[in-house]
């Protein structure tokens, strides 16, 4: 048989052929070498790691723990971070599923039913913690739950110790605040750190309270999270099934210590709750430096389904409203101070000032009346006709002294040279409006009775009895004393703060009339329902007139301190936007927290 001779041409094109091949088998060898050795971390103009989205495409994570630092009261009790034992359960392939006597037993031992283990189980495509109802909290397993279910020894189900920040029955959730996902503070606070990784848009950050303005602290290195890695059907990858992934750093999570008393706190809240206080706040401070033992707030809210249209969460203690009787104490101050009244001098009270349509709570009149006297009766007429000899200068200057117009709490640099206010979202006071004539005399006898436009915050009512107690010279008070690392060695120290101001002080003569004639308010005046107190008590009692749409409400309050012979607290309280005819929670709402107090006082000793 005779075989064909092969063209030139004929050989030419098979040789192309075979070269062709040959590139394109070079082209995919080297295209693979290239995606699986060498840019397995940034393949692509884009950027994309390979190697991490093949690791994402087989893991399935949950995060445990945050990595958030922990929120302590003074005692180092724990305030935030509860560690409580969950059910993780895995989505796996049905072939690896539990039997049928398996899963009654663990319903069982859940003490829930196969319906609603069903529905929590059907169609499950990320690792989910066993919770009774939909977007629930995780529900907390015993010792006991624990050793059960490690004995069925389950292929989709793991207990571990989990994080719940906020766990019910949390207090001072106002003061505490809460966090959430914003990309944009992300972007504008963490710009650098989003840069290298260390954050992401929908890292949570602190949202409100001490959860932002610590937020820095707060955040940590890193979240502790359960990895479960599965083949493409859904089955465990023998070694990989369940892992568990932290920060390897023992200085972290940190611990924020704060003046609080987490056993003071939660009594005053239970008590708020039981007088069934619907809008209001309560302010304890310790007169020795002006630290903040307490700060309660309602309504309450729920810091994990937060609803930022209801202002629930917001800190009613750090916000202005309007103070009534409590703001003649600043007028007091500076008719004593400034001389204008004579100790001795009588004005006479006929309920009526007989001009501005101006008139004295008490419709029949206190006949006469010193200035001292007035003011334990809370005579409006006496102050009325006190400042005619004032000016609008005089009594904003006054206003400054006490602290009761300005941001009172801690404020400075720390040691890393950040400027820090400790208050998140802390209003300043206010004595008139921005249209309203100062030097009418119809405006400021409203002002001296604390109407009008007159503002002020409960931390403002408090800290000005503190700064009383002090001869005039106060504090600003702190709601942390420190932050350490996870060893207990501190890393930042705030330091209490004294007040300052360029108007000046209060002189101390006049800080000790002015607590004396406090004491006057509950023996002989307004605040006679402090008399069975387990401490002797002095303080000012306050009602101011509001508008709430076209409803007229009152905001009811009292401020003072005790134990009279040696103060320990100064207290303020205040029921907002309570019905005209509502019976007055003030005093009874401040009278149970002395009594706290008090307690609280005797068991230490």
């Amino acid at each position: 048989m005779r075989v064909k001779q092969l063209s030139s041409l004929e050989k030419r094109r098979i040789f192309l052929v075979l070269l062709t091949i040959v590139l394109l088998f070079i082209g995919i060898v080297g295209k693979l070498f290239w995606i699986q050795i060498a840019a397995t971390e940034n393949y692509s103009s884009h950027g994309v790691n390979l190697l991490k989205n093949s690791v994402v495409q087989r893991q399935r994570a949950l995060v445990l723990e945050s990595g958030r630092g922990e929120i302590l009261d003074r005692n180092l009790q724990p305030m935030t971070g509860k560690i409580v034992k969950s059910l993780v359960v895995f989505p796996i392939n049905n072939d690896l599923q539990a039997s049928p006597q398996q899963v009654n037993q663990l319903v069982r031992i859940l003490r829930t039913n196969a319906e609603s283990w069903r529905v929590f189980t059907k169609d499950l495509k990320e690792p989910q913690v066993w919770s009774q109802a939909s977007g629930g909290k995780p529900v907390a397993l015993t010792d006991g739950q624990e050793e059960q279910i490690e004995a069925l020894n389950l292929p989709n189900v793991k207990v571990v110790q989990m994080e719940d920040r906020y766990p019910s029955g949390m207090t001072a959730r106002q003061l505490i605040g809460f966090i959430g996902q914003n990309p944009d503070r992300v972007m504008n606070l963490y710009g650098a750190d989003l840069e290298k990784g260390k954050v992401a848009l929908t890292t949570k950050i602190g949202g409100a309270g001490l959860e932002k303005t610590f937020d820095l602290w707060l955040r940590g290195i890193g979240e502790t999270s359960i990895s479960y890695f599965m083949d493409a059907g859904k089955r465990p990858l023998t070694g990989l099934d369940a892992r568990m992934i932290a920060p390897n750093n023992a200085f972290y999570p940190v611990k924020l210590v704060t003046t609080l008393d987490v056993s003071v706190q939660r009594q005053i809240e239970a008590l708020m709750d039981k007088l069934k206080i619907r809008d209001g706040a309560a302010v304890v401070q310790e007169v020795a430096q002006g630290d903040i033992v307490a700060m309660a707030s309602r309504p309450n809210y729920d810091p994990t389904s937060v609803d930022l249209a209801s202002k629930s969460w917001s800190n009613y203690a750090l916000k202005a409203t309007a103070p009534g009787s409590i703001f003649k104490t600043v007028v007091a101050a500076a008719a004593l101070d400034l001389g204008v009244v004579n100790p001795k001098e009588t004005f006479t009270c006929e309920g009526a000032l007989g001009k501005y349509g101006f008139t004295c709570w008490r419709k029949e009149g206190h006949g006469p009346l010193t200035l001292e006297q007035g003011f334990a009766q809370s005579c409006n007429i006496v102050f009325a006709k006190v400042m005619q000899r004032l000016t609008a200068g005089q009594l904003e200057s006054f206003a400054h002294k006490l602290g009761v117009l300005d941001e009172v709490g801690w404020s400075g640099k720390t040691d890393t040279k950040i400027l820090l206010h400790q208050l998140d979202s802390e209003e300043t006071g206010q004595l008139f409006g921005a249209h309203t004539p100062h030097d009418d005399e119809g405006v400021l006898m409203q002002t001296a009775i604390g109407q009008r436009d007159v503002m002020m915050t409960p931390l403002q009512a408090s800290n000005m009895i503190v700064t009383l107690l002090h001869n005039g010279k106060g504090y600003s008070p702190r709601v942390v004393q420190e932050i350490r690392y996870q060893t207990d060695r501190v890393m930042e120290k705030f330091e209490p703060q004294t007040r300052k101001d360029a108007e000046g002080y209060v002189s101390a003569s006049t800080s000790r009339t002015l607590l004396s004639w406090m004491r006057e308010v509950v023996t002989d005046g307004t605040g006679q329902g402090l008399k069975d107190a387990k401490w002797q008590l002095a303080g000012k009692s306050g009602t101011a007139q509001t508008m709430v749409g076209k409803q007229e409400k009152v905001n009811q309050w009292f401020i003072g301190y005790g134990p009279v012979a040696t103060p320990k607290y100064a207290v303020s309280v205040v029921i907002k936007n309570t019905d005209p005819t509502e019976s007055n929670k003030a005093i009874p709402l401040f009278k149970g927290i002395m009594d706290i107090l008090a307690s609280q006082s005797n068991g230490r000793q």
